[in-house]
């Protein structure tokens, strides 16, 4: 007698495979849920491919960041081979040389108090950390300390049983707050050999005229550490205070000096050795004083740079199209079939890719009617026969020799200003560009700067300075101005096409952004969570309509197997 299951029907009573016309019929019925599985697997490879895409738009965007920095960075060349007085560093500042002699760096003032007559070491102690054999405080419970740094700060310092030693002093110091930093000293000579250092956090003679001071307000405090008493004096005129007596590094130590130096001739000083504010967009950095003769610093712009920034870019917007003509060019198989590409369909970001090559190479919006390059072709960046994009590296490099600022208004978000008195700092991706018209005025009675813009006949509401700095509201949005003082002009704005093509960008990359990758990506996400649903729906449905015929088919196997017996017994009778 046959056997059959749910799982397998052997056929051997009818001699049908009944197992193959199941797995038929099944397979007949899937075919809608084969689709669906199709379409879910197609939207698996459109994710995969939007988000390289999105990964490949952030690098090519970061790589544009870069050039813009390119452009705007100098080499400085230095007849100081070996960097002994003087280095610098130079950005957006126009080719120049620039003689530098340095006299002296700043320092920092630095106390170590009066020499102690018997020992011939100060604020010295055999044991820094005992209080016990090496107190500070000689009588009574505590002794109270001011300290004051080239910053004109003064704290004061309470040491009680619990802190009554060198290593207490100095911790008390430091965590004080004041303009110094106090060290144990081991000085390897004598019976007391450890001393307390104070030195100034920042160089230069400050508010104090470059002294150190600390000082005993109150306490009996041990001799050998030659630490006087003192009191408050009369501040400053600047509301500094001061201290009358003490110990001060005058004395004892060294006092803070200033740097100073000769810059083209005229004699500078400074508190610090890195000096930013002497040449805008320049740094100084004072290395060694007591200079014989002038170094001389050439400033120029970093060709090298800027072309191997250019090429970084052209390589990454090349391997960027490639990969999207590959993720949307669909391609047939030997049967005839069509492999479809993941982005094959997709209108956004063929749109984008669109927008992106059209923006690059169209002109730049709101160049001034001079200007010597308008496109990036003019510069040596074109496109070739085959779609991709290449370098003229002399082209490009002779445009950087015979207009700089020219070059970099193809790459950047740039202005021109008619007035000393503003300068342009910044602008967003919806600033207008084109020539506006500024007035900036000074409240008498209130000495706050106000400012108004004006664009095609039509003037913005006033707007207040702040900290120097106007910033643009409505169609002036993202600009931001720098403001010194009172005065009226017009700024001329442009966008270039490598800050258009990075605005682009982002607007298709940032999350949340409408018709952005992102977007795209929630709505395929959305989509596939609909069609795994009813690709698990449909899965159902077929394993409950494969059971049904398993047993369909196992009951007819049972029925004919029956009639097939009864046929035999009635043969026999």
């Amino acid at each position: 007698m046959a056997t059959s299951s749910l799982t397998s029907i052997s056929g051997i009573t009818t001699g049908i495979d009944t197992k193959a016309l199941v797995d038929a019929i099944v397979a007949q019925k899937a075919t809608g849920m084969n689709r669906l599985q199709a379409k879910k697997d197609l939207n698996d490879k459109k994710t995969a491919a939007l988000t390289a895409m999105r990964t490949a738009l952030t690098t090519l965007s970061l790589s544009m960041a870069s050039l813009q920095d390119k452009l705007n960075s100098r080499t400085v060349t230095s007849t100081d081979t070996n960097n002994t007085n003087v280095t610098a560093t130079a950005t957006g500042i126009a080719s120049g040389n620039y003689d530098i002699s340095v006299k002296t760096v700043a320092t920092k003032g630095r106390l170590s108090a009066a020499l102690d007559p018997v020992t011939g070491y100060t604020l010295s102690v055999a044991n820094p950390g005992d209080s016990t054999l090496s107190p500070i405080f000689t009588s009574g419970t505590s002794a109270t300390f001011a300290v004051q740094g080239t910053d004109g700060v003064v704290k004061e310092i309470t040491l009680d049983a619990s802190s009554n030693s060198l290593n207490g002093l100095r911790d008390k110091i430091n965590a004080s707050g004041a303009g110094v930093t106090a060290t144990v000293v081991n000085v390897g000579k004598g019976s007391s050999p450890y001393q307390l250092v104070l030195t100034a956090k920042d160089t230069g003679t400050g508010k104090t005229g470059g002294v150190v001071t600390l000082a005993t307000l109150s306490g009996t405090v041990a001799a050998s550490l030659g630490i006087a008493s003192g009191s408050y004096g009369a501040p400053l005129a600047d509301g500094t205070q001061t201290i009358v007596g003490g110990v001060t590094s005058a004395t004892s130590g060294a006092n803070a000096t200033d740097a100073d130096f000769t810059l083209n001739g005229i004699e500078l000083t400074r508190t610090t050795n890195v000096v930013k504010d002497a040449v805008d967009g320049m740094t100084f950095t004072l290395k060694q004083g007591n200079q014989a003769g002038t170094t001389t610093l050439s400033v120029a712009p970093d060709k090298a740079g800027a072309t191997a920034a250019v090429q970084d870019f052209i390589t990454k917007y090349n391997q960027l199209m490639k990969d999207y003509h590959d993720a949307s060019t669909s391609t047939k198989n030997a049967d005839g079939s069509i492999n479809q590409a993941p982005l094959a369909s997709d209108s956004a970001t063929r749109a984008m890719m669109g927008n992106l090559k059209a923006t690059l190479f169209g002109q730049t919006a709101g160049l001034p009617g001079g200007a010597t390059y308008k496109t990036l072709p003019n510069i040596g960046i074109s496109t070739q026969a085959d779609g991709t994009v290449y370098l003229n590296t002399i082209t490009f490099q002779t445009a950087m020799t015979n207009d700089l600022a020219s070059v970099q208004r193809l790459f950047t978000f740039a202005g021109d200003s008619t007035s000393p008195a503003v300068t342009v700092r910044a602008g967003g991706s919806k600033t207008v560009t084109g020539p506006i018209d500024f007035a900036i005025t000074k409240d008498a009675g209130t000495g706050v700067l106000w400012g108004t813009l004006t664009r095609n006949g039509v003037t913005s509401d006033p707007i207040q300075v702040t900290d120097g700095v106007l910033s643009g509201t409505g169609d002036f949005a993202g600009l931001s101005l720098a403001v010194g003082g009172a005065g009226s002009g017009t700024i001329t704005l442009s966008r270039g096409v490598g800050q258009a093509a990075k605005d682009l960008i982002t607007n298709f990359t940032t999350p949340g952004s409408a018709g952005g990758i992102s977007s795209i990506l929630d709505s395929i996400q959305a989509q596939n969570k609909s069609l795994g649903s009813q690709i698990q729906d449909a899965q159902t449905r077929l394993n409950h309509e494969r059971d049904n015929l398993t047993k369909k088919f196992a009951q007819m196997e049972s029925v004919v197997a029956q009639m097939r017996a009864g046929a035999s017994s009635l043969g026999s009778a």
